[in-house]
């Protein structure tokens, strides 16, 4: 029986793919218990070459050609391939801790959870950073989980997720926006009767130049912008669901509220005034926070709460 699916998106990773790759080889399961899926995502580099050449040296290794759909796109594919009783989704120019994985799956099985939580460290150039969060290991429905122990950190990455839960309930990412995590992690939260947290360090999330959070042009950052505003309204029709967790969602609409502010102070500072008309047309109340959320998320919030004219002032000179 195959234990585990790890969903792997390719697109134009040829300098991290065998790093990525060589890390999910290295978890201490047997090749019939786990498989990797490369989803090339229609690369125009060496990726697809590379993908086809893993496949034919390890067995477990499938890979899925097709032209681009974006990130989302490329892990719904993985999603309906995958045949593992569990899946994880890993970004390929990311990679794991070695001997990881085994323990996911056991406890994920022995407690029969939904949904794992796991910890993760950032990479940037100079150094590292580790991100971890206060543990009790209680197991909470998803809408407990939104409201007492999510932060504003949405990465599908940091989970290990029972795959029927996610067909079951027809669950996909939606496709065609950025910031697809954000949109998608709390609709499947919500479905979930099991969630737990470890304090387990699995994930190394390589910051690089180049991804889609950091975008070279002014267009690219009205982009960003135009659909952050996108996953905000989409928040809001997801929260009218949920019966507890509605203050989460109020919070994580500020902290992207913040995070559209950063970019008007660091890139679009001339167009600032119409952005906070539009911010305050939106959302004309006072921002919100949690204490599940980071303590430098919090300090934003109530600094954009007595002004965003200030907040985006101070991100702009400072």
């Amino acid at each position: 029986m195959i234990r585990l699916s790890f969903i792997v998106p390719v697109f134009r990773v040829e300098k991290y793919l065998d790093t990525c790759v060589a890390s999910l080889l290295n978890q201490g399961l047997s090749e019939k218990e786990y498989e990797i899926i490369l989803v090339d995502d229609g690369s125009d580099d060496a990726c697809p070459a590379m993908c086809d050449r893993y496949a034919e040296q390890y067995g477990h290794i499938h890979v899925v050609h097709q032209s681009n759909k974006g990130l989302a796109g490329a892990r719904n594919t993985g999603i309906r391939v995958a045949k593992g009783k569990y899946i994880c989704f890993i970004d390929s120019d990311d990679y794991v801790e070695p001997l990881s994985y085994a323990t996911l799956i056991y406890t994920a099985e022995n407690d029969n959870l939904d949904i794992l939580q796991y910890e993760f460290r950032i990479i940037y150039d100079s150094y590292v950073k580790v991100a971890a969060n206060t543990k009790d290991c209680k197991i909470y429905n998803g809408d407990e989980f939104l409201l007492k122990k999510m932060s504003e950190r949405c990465f599908c990455w940091r989970y290990l997720f029972r795959k029927e839960l996610i067909t079951t309930t027809a669950t996909f990412f939606s496709e065609g926006i950025l910031y697809e995590d954000t949109e998608w992690l709390p609709r499947i939260l919500l479905q979930a009767k099991s969630i737990k947290q470890i304090p387990n360090i699995v994930y190394n999330y390589v910051q690089h130049e180049g991804t889609i959070t950091h975008p070279k042009t002014d267009a690219d950052w009205k982009k960003n912008i135009e659909h952050s505003f996108i996953v905000m309204s989409n928040l809001r029709q997801i929260a009218s669901t949920a019966k507890y967790s509605k203050a989460w969602f109020d919070a994580m609409s500020s902290s992207i509220i913040t995070s559209v502010l950063t970019i008007v102070a660091k890139h679009l500072y001339l167009e600032k005034e119409a952005y906070i008309q539009r911010i305050l047309d939106y959302s004309p109340n006072r921002l919100t926070s949690l204490p599940s959320f980071s303590t430098t998320e919090r300090i934003k919030i109530c600094l954009a709460n007595i002004s965003l004219n200030l907040y985006c002032d101070l991100r702009h000179y400072l």
